[in-house]
């Protein structure tokens, strides 16, 4: 499985255990919705800084998503 495919699947993971929608993460994130649902299908890499935000929002230690 591609790096970009199984961080994408674990950040949909951790959102469904939170509750998130997708336009609740792009909010908290400040992106746009479309930037979640294509790093979630593991079409977009993200940055360290959305890493680390993604990891405040959702509790979640950085390394679980990979």
């Amino acid at each position: 499985m591609e790096l970009k495919k199984a961080f994408g699947k674990n950040v949909r993971y951790y959102r469904f255990k939170k509750k998130y929608t997708q336009e609740k993460l792009a909010e908290l994130l400040d992106v746009s919705t479309n930037y979640v649902s294509r790093m979630e299908r593991g079409q977009h890499s993200a940055s360290f800084d959305i890493i680390e935000d993604l990891s405040k929002i959702l509790d979640v230690e950085p390394y679980k998503f990979f």
